[in-house]
């Protein structure tokens, strides 16, 4: 699906995954991807325009460049976004909410138990293209249907003749372009596919920190360092009829790792030529809006309920219940799609609520402001404004379906063919919470068994 290619000069990539590091200059990075790869897929399809998809990822690399690249191909141009970058872990709790585990203890016999809280945080983002069928192109031309910033990246939305016109124009745009490619690239520029190109500088926010008296900021990384992490999530809103996943790129990175794919569309699905095996879970639409929005379930040891006084019930346990912290990012990026979908039918891809959050991640971006502060600073700003603009829209959520796909996907597939999806419910038996004794995001905490004075039940 995405290609991470080496850029000429300081910068490093390759297309769909991570192709093998590629010479810049007198220097071979050394430039790997790392973690396994996540995919955030929604499809709706809408009476009287077709599809609608999103689709999101955040790449995971090591090595010691301070830019790196990629090229994603796409049915129709995308609007494009910035994810959040605990996007993964809380849609993970969406499917599966973390539960809360209460032990009730006689305080005549121990005094007290540690509990843990998980930290978390909520909010998304995102932007428009034309659509549609774009006009003649010639074979040797490439044009460039649109350039913007979104945070980290510079992205470029283009349609190209031939492979050799992408090759020249990733060359005179500072990428290099993989060999071997050109025969995948040119089925998609006959299925007349446009490309979005990232550069994505990995300076961090070390230097940016704020401090008294600062008046500058250093976002560069020392030559030679080494950058070890995730950078900056992405989304891509686009049309198209099927629901499709492009990752034929991503051969030219050796042997894929695990992928974990989340399906959200209007039916339960597996993904065609792969094993049915890979589908590990399936949430129907009604529970997954009971999972984002009703109180962590709980799960009680040493008593009952009625064994504990109501007020330290309240203040210790209820208290801790609130799902917003785990799974509000899922929650809030469900509903901004869904509600794209609903405008879908204007043509237009993206929301008004998102391009104000990009323009606050640009003004971030060019002061070297970049990380959770940034983030937590845009999303209690935009806070308001974004529960107003999707509210109602969750409720669509009723109509839907989640899957998740879990696995190694076969080579062979993933080099001949997107990935598609066909409709197919899981085996019920098989159906059930994942990590199902304890998860690492469970919750834990201890209260005293009645007898401390509390008001009664």
């Amino acid at each position: 699906m995405v290609a991470l290619l080496a850029l000429i000069g300081t910068t490093s990539a390759d297309p769909c995954g991570m192709v093998p590091p590629m010479p810049i200059g007198n220097v071979t990075p050394q430039l790997e991807r790392i973690g396994d790869q996540r995919t955030y897929v929604m499809h709706r399809q809408i009476p009287g325009v077709g599809g609608v998809e999103t689709m999101a990822l955040r790449p995971g690399f090591v090595g010691d460049v301070e830019e790196f690249g990629m090229l994603i191909p796409f049915p129709t141009p995308p609007a494009i976004r910035k994810i959040e970058d605990d996007t993964f872990a809380q849609i993970e709790a969406a499917v599966d909410p973390p539960q809360l585990h209460v032990e009730i203890y006689d305080p005549s016999r121990r005094y007290r138990y540690d509990y843990a809280i998980a930290d978390g945080m909520a909010m998304p983002v995102p932007e428009a293209a034309p659509m549609g069928s774009l006009g003649y192109i010639d074979k040797d031309e490439v044009v460039v249907l649109r350039e913007e910033a979104v945070g980290m990246y510079e992205v470029a939305v283009l349609e190209a003749g031939s492979p050799k016109a992408l090759e020249r124009w990733m060359s005179d745009n500072g990428y290099t372009y993989p060999d071997g490619m050109d025969a995948t690239v040119g089925d998609y520029v006959d299925s007349r596919w446009c490309f979005v190109a990232i550069k994505a500088k990995v300076g961090g926010a070390e230097g940016a920190t704020p401090t008294p008296g600062m008046r500058t900021a250093d976002t560069t990384r020392p030559a030679g360092s080494t950058f070890d992490g995730h950078v900056q999530g992405m989304g891509f809103r686009f049309f198209t009829d099927d629901p499709v996943v492009p990752m034929r790129l991503s051969v030219f990175n050796g042997e894929d790792p695990r992928n974990i794919v989340y399906v959200l569309a209007d039916d339960p699905v597996r993904i065609d030529d792969v094993p049915d095996s890979l589908v590990v879970r399936q949430v129907q639409g009604e529970q997954l809006l009971s999972n984002l929005v009703d109180p962590l379930p709980l799960v009680i040891s040493g008593g009952e309920k009625k064994d504990v006084d109501k007020q330290v019930w309240e203040s210790t346990v209820e208290s801790m219940r609130d799902p917003s912290p785990y799974s509000g990012v899922a929650r809030d990026l469900f509903a901004a799609d869904l509600l794209a979908a609903r405008q879908a039918r204007t043509g237009e891809l993206n929301l008004e609520i998102e391009e104000e959050a990009k323009e606050l991640l640009n003004i971030s971006e060019a002061f070297g402001m970049r990380g959770v502060e940034a983030d937590q600073l845009h999303a209690d700003i935009l806070a308001e404004a974004r529960a107003e603009s999707v509210a109602g829209a969750l409720d669509d959520l009723r109509e839907m379906h989640l899957t998740v796909l879990d696995g190694v996907f076969p080579q062979d597939v993933l080099a001949r063919q997107n990935l598609g999806f066909s409709t197919y419910r899981m085996p019920a038996k098989k159906n059930t919470r994942r990590n199902d004794a304890i998860r690492p995001s469970d919750l834990w905490t201890s209260v005293p068994k009645n007898g401390g004075g509390g008001l009664p039940w």
